[in-house]
């Protein structure tokens, strides 16, 4: 449990940063539907992960790489009349790296996410990793994760290593059934927390201009 103090701090943050006017309580825990928050990213560099597997920073236009976007003898990159959804590239990258994202999740739960709940009690094993280049399909149609079993005290936890904005980004309703989807504007180093349980979220066909790499996984509380 996090020292009272923390906690209060860190409750005052995301009421700050909240992105739905709607609250849940969970257990002993009441916090807004939908919020954003920062988190050191010279003590969680996760993005440098990323890097290392693709061989350079420039992650927002990877789309323009002809590795991984390859020319073909009509289109030069980023060749959107053939780019589909990223699925190939998102599982060789969490293939790859994977072993070394893990632990640094782990230590980001429960040093900077834990701050903002009584107790964590799980946590999802291994997150999923998504690449979604500009001119890529929409990866996931709008939907409820109670949908797919869900239980009621797991939270959401959506964390982009590159910029979101747009159709690169996350759409979310701010209540339920409200369906008023709008997209989150993050930067390196901020995360979003939200009820998924409840709040129905999906994802654009990306043609914002910038590629968008992303993980995602649920705590229980």
């Amino acid at each position: 449990m996090p020292d009272p103090a923390v906690l209060a701090r860190a409750m005052e943050q995301a009421h700050r940063a909240r992105l739905s006017e709607h609250d849940v309580t969970l257990g002993a825990n009441r916090l807004p539907m939908a919020f954003s928050f920062d988190y050191d990213v010279r003590r969680w560099d996760l993005r440098a992960i990323v890097r290392d597997y693709f061989g350079t920073d420039a992650l927002e236009t990877l789309h323009e790489d002809p590795r991984w976007n390859p020319p073909d003898p009509v289109h030069a990159p980023p060749n959107t009349a053939t780019l589909q959804n990223s699925w190939d590239v998102s599982k060789a990258l969490r293939a790859a790296v994977i072993d070394r994202v893990m632990p640094v999740l782990d230590s980001l739960i429960h040093h900077r996410i834990a701050d903002f709940v009584e107790r964590i009690v799980s946590h999802q094993p291994q997150a999923m990793m998504r690449v979604n280049f500009h001119g890529s399909r929409a990866i996931l149609r709008f939907h409820t994760d109670r949908e797919y079993g869900q239980r009621d005290r797991a939270l959401n936890i959506w964390l982009p290593v590159t910029r979101v904005y747009g159709s690169n980004s996350l759409y979310f309703e701010s209540a339920p059934g409200l369906s008023d989807f709008k997209p989150v504007v993050l930067d390196y180093g901020q995360a979003l927390l939200f009820y998924g349980t409840e709040l129905q979220h999906g994802t654009l066909d990306n043609m914002s201009g910038g590629t968008r790499i992303s993980l995602d996984f649920r705590v229980s509380v």
